[in-house]
């Protein structure tokens, strides 16, 4: 990280690349389902695997033991590599000269392991925060310096000491007269003044270790780490470096390797509770990525397509541990896929199998999404459309929005262009014919000569109270408007108010239905904000799209990296350390200098094998 390179644990998780264990001091309840736990202020060791997805993650709360008396660890300072934690008042150990000594040091020993040594005259005490509905806690003796610990039936560790001695309290079994109701709590001290305790996440096999690295030499490795990832990044101005450097921090630090379900790395949208990725999110760490890392980039696009269903739908969510299904996310892939390929060429064996992909994609939304078969696809629910709770929605569902029209359109234009880059001129024409007749249905029945309307599929019917970002998504089609179209939207969206210093927001601060963390009913979003800015440039209307794209860039830079942000002072909202919006950041930050290009003039198909 270039400039300042501290963490601030109540807004920044504090991890590493392919491990799902991070620390944190966030334990706010939010509004989240399944947040809904009474925990303590402190430091956490959390468990970001998906078996805790909407859970209370917590695994361990970290305290600090001095002169035998227990006492709150606080943060005294924070580095990527290296969390530094200390005890505060009249409980803080002292030297001769009364200056405060003594600290709790933690660094990652590879992707499962935290490594924290105590100096000083503090001991570390690690307190079991884990949500068991089994009870079914167990602590099992393993050798006088290890131990494994069972916390519940997907939160397995083992403990080491490194140096110094070792005591668990825990019970050993879960029913009969040694059973216990207590948590575990591991501690680890030593008398000569230094301790070093290793931690141990593992699913079901550990393997031994024998002899471990330095502490330093942990630590070391770790900031190597991350320091080959970002100087891959493109240099930015003087404002905008320190927050480049924090978004290609925040897109290391939420990535975990292939494990469960999952058959790449993937980059979460958080470590906290959004942890997992979602079907239309990955688009933008894709997009991000693309200069930089551009197979990680491509892995991150293709996801969820590993997991298409035999219908063609993506999945609403995936993680390690499972996928959800009980909603779709829009087809932004098309879009996105294009933009990519502006700064990647993907090998040709993996286009070929996304364009496949893609075009199930594209099916399963004409066959199973058009119930009333007008040639125009519906929405079900506001999740479906990404926008979960939007006013655009309020009159019910199914919906017409012409963001989903628009977003199929391009999709099946990319697939034309795909075609042709394989010779098959008449799947690139019937494609064409398709989205051009797609176009002409969006603007008979969506257009109603001043603007975009969402509508009711059965009623015709629109929200009565709204002033949605909704009906601008349609930007995505740039110069495919007509320029008398491209102009009226322009002018709607310059009286629409959203355009605010923050950036878009997703519902105007002058519409009555406007909430200020309001979730998609008044929050400025990044994965708007990028597909309004992109088409606005397209669309040749550079004035507004540099203004939101500024406005954006600076409030990320001010706010940090956050789920969304306050429309009305750009404050950070929800989840903190949020993927998306550090992926939107740098796609936003070095758009500009990207001309905008057809990819059949960047992109070879072809291949030895042809």
């Amino acid at each position: 990280m270039t400039g300042d390179r501290s963490l601030d644990l109540t807004s920044d998780v504090w991890s590493r690349r392919g491990s799902s264990i991070a620390v944190t001091t966030n334990v706010e309840r939010s509004d989240h389902p399944g947040r809904d736990v009474d925990v303590p202020a402190g430091v956490y060791v959390i468990d970001s695997s998906g078996s805790r997805l909407w859970r209370w993650n917590g695994v361990f709360r970290i305290e600090a033991v001095v002169d035998g008396s227990v006492v709150a660890a606080v943060v005294r300072s924070a580095t990527p590599e290296l969390l530094v934690l200390g005890v505060d008042g009249p409980d803080a150990p002292v030297d001769r000269a009364g200056s405060a000594q003594g600290a709790l040091e933690v660094t990652f020993d590879g992707c499962d392991t935290l490594r924290i040594r105590s100096t000083g005259g503090i001991a570390v005490r690690l307190v079991e925060t884990v949500v068991d509905p089994l009870d079914s806690a167990v602590a099992v003796p393993i050798s006088a310096t290890s131990w494994r610990l069972q916390m519940g039936e997907d939160a397995h560790y083992a403990v080491e000491a490194v140096r110094g001695r070792l005591s668990v309290e825990a019970p050993v079994v879960r029913t009969g007269p040694l059973a216990g109701a207590e948590p575990k709590i591991v501690q680890i001290s030593n008398a000569e003044g230094t301790a070093e305790l290793a931690l141990t996440m593992y699913r079901t096999g550990l393997e031994r270790v024998e002899g471990r690295r330095d502490f330093e030499e942990c630590r070391d490795d770790m900031a190597h780490d991350l320091a080959e990832f970002e100087q891959r990044f493109p240099p930015l101005s003087v404002e905008l470096a320190p927050a480049g450097s924090r978004a290609a921090h925040t897109l290391w630090a939420a990535t975990v390797r292939p494990t469960g379900v999952l058959r790449r790395e993937a980059i979460l949208m958080s470590k906290l509770w959004m942890n997992a990725v979602w079907s239309w999110d990955h688009c933008f760490n894709a997009l991000g990525l693309a200069s930089a890392h551009p197979e990680l980039a491509w892995d991150q696009f293709v996801l969820p397509f590993d997991h298409q269903d035999e219908f063609g739908a993506l999945p609403d969510i995936v993680h390690d541990a499972g996928l959800m299904r009980g909603f779709v996310k829009p087809p932004v892939h098309g879009w996105a896929l294009s933009r990519l390929l502006e700064r990647m060429s993907p090998p040709p064996e993996e286009l070929r199998r996304i364009e496949a992909a893609l075009d199930r994609w594209t099916t399963w939304w004409t066959t199973q999404r058009d119930v009333d078969g007008d040639g125009l696809c519906e929405y079900f629910h506001g999740c479906d459309s990404g926008q979960d709770n939007s006013t655009a929605f309020d009159m019910g569902f199914p919906a017409l929005g012409p963001d989903l029209a628009a977003f199929l359109v391009v999709q099946l234009e990319v697939l034309a262009d795909l075609a042709d880059l394989r010779g098959d001129a008449s799947t690139a024409d019937r494609r064409r014919t398709d989205a051009a007749a797609l176009f002409d249905r969006l603007m008979d029945r969506l257009w109603d000569g001043e603007r975009f309307q969402v509508v009711h599929a059965h009623t015709g019917a629109t929200a009565a109270v709204s002033n949605s970002q909704v009906r601008f998504l349609p930007f995505v089609l740039g110069d495919r408007l007509p320029a008398e179209v491209r102009s009226a939207m322009s002018d709607d969206l310059a009286r629409s108010g959203l355009i605010t210093p923050h950036g878009l927001a997703s519902e105007s601060p002058a519409s009555p239905a406007f909430e200020p963390d309001g979730y998609w009913r008044g929050a400025i979003w990044a994965p708007t904000n990028v597909l309004i800015v992109d088409g606005l440039r397209r669309s040749g209307m550079t004035a507004q799209a540099d203004a939101i794209r500024h406005a954006f860039l600076r409030t990320v830079a001010r706010s940090g990296i956050a789920e969304n942000y306050d429309a009305t002072d750009g404050r950070a909202l929800r989840c903190p350390s949020y993927t998306w919006s550090a992926g939107a950041f740098w796609w936003l930050a070095t758009d500009a200098t990207v001309p905008v290009v057809d990819i059949t003039s960047v992109v070879d198909i072809t291949s030895e094998e042809d």
